[in-house]
C-alpha cells in the first residue's frame, strides 16, 4: 500500500491535524481517519485506488 504522501503529495501534510503522518501507509491512515473523519477516509481510500 503506499504513503499517504505518494497519494496527496504535499496536501499530506493537512491529515496531521488528525493523526495522521505523511509517511504512514494508506490503510493505517484510512483506519485511523474512519472515526474522526469519515469523509476523509473515504476521499483518501478513493484516491489511493485511482492510483493503482
Amino acid at each position: 500500500m503506499p504513503s499517504v504522501a505518494s497519494v496527496l503529495g504535499p496536501h499530506a501534510y493537512m491529515l496531521t491535524r488528525y493523526g495522521v503522518s505523511p509517511g504512514e501507509d494508506v490503510a493505517t491512515a484510512v483506519a485511523k481517519l474512519k472515526t474522526i473523519a469519515p469523509h476523509l477516509a473515504n476521499f483518501l481510500q478513493e484516491v489511493a485506488q485511482r492510483m493503482l
